[in-house]
């Protein structure tokens, strides 16, 4: 008996070792964190509510705003504009409650495309990531890869990530974390935005020189035959 209680470790030095086979798990097949869940509704709604961002929103209230002052004004001119007036100011209300509800226009729409798919085998999704980039699998076993150097921005929602390749998003919600947590993981993203905006302009810095080097050397004949038809011109001159 008490060699059996001498081999029991306490919980927290439990903890520690849980924590030491999983960094080990996640180093031997190069996954950093890993995340599993339902594509529900509310996450649906949720992705659409981070991707109608202010500035769309904000758009759609000026073109709002600019409808309604215009049909005002054909209003009170009087005469063949005050239906024209009234068109523009419905129009301008028109885009106002639409402004309001984009993003649940937005959900609706995502919600059917999501049904439509039936590539991925239904609502589940398993996204892993490692340092290049992120895996997306379905159920029915098809997967997407998405690499960090298309990456265009991360959206940080209350309940999810969500990270923008071009016009397409993976969702990663924040309380399904099979390995690694939300915390560590949103600073991973920003540390892959932030690497792609250094390679970014290190390409552009090389490429602006690279341009600047060949201009050079392109002037560089062309001011020698400057300076020997100059030269040849004082001569005669003398």
């Amino acid at each position: 008996m008490a060699d059996a209680e001498s081999n029991l470790v306490p919980s927290e030095a439990a903890d520690q070792v849980e924590v030491a086979l999983e960094t080990q798990a996640a180093a031997d097949d190069g996954i950093l964190y890993l995340n599993e869940y339902q594509y529900e509704n509310d996450l649906v709604t949720d992705f659409a509510r981070l991707v109608a961002s202010p500035r769309r929103r904000g758009s759609l209230y000026v073109a709002a705003a600019i409808a309604a002052l215009i049909g005002i004004g054909m209003l009170v001119a009087g005469g063949n504009w005050i239906k024209f007036g009234v068109v523009l100011i419905v129009f301008g209300a028109f885009l106002a409650w639409w402004s309001k509800n984009l993003h649940h226009t937005l959900a609706r729409d995502f919600i059917e495309a999501v049904e439509a798919d039936e590539s991925m085998g239904g609502r589940y999704r398993r996204v892993a990531a490692n340092e290049d980039g992120l895996m997306v699998w379905g159920k029915s076993g098809k997967s997407q890869f998405f690499p960090f150097e298309k990456l265009d921005h991360v959206l940080d929602g209350e309940r999810i990530f969500v990270a923008m390749f071009a016009d397409q998003g993976v969702t990663i919600p924040k309380d399904t974390f099979v390995r690694g947590d939300a915390e560590q993981f949103g600073s991973f993203l920003k540390a892959r935005i932030n690497k792609k905006l250094h390679i970014e302009t290190k390409r552009k810095k090389m490429k602006a020189e690279k341009a600047a080097a060949k201009a050079k050397q392109e002037s560089e004949p062309k001011n020698a035959k400057a300076k020997q038809r100059k030269q040849k011109k004082n001569k005669r001159k003398r």
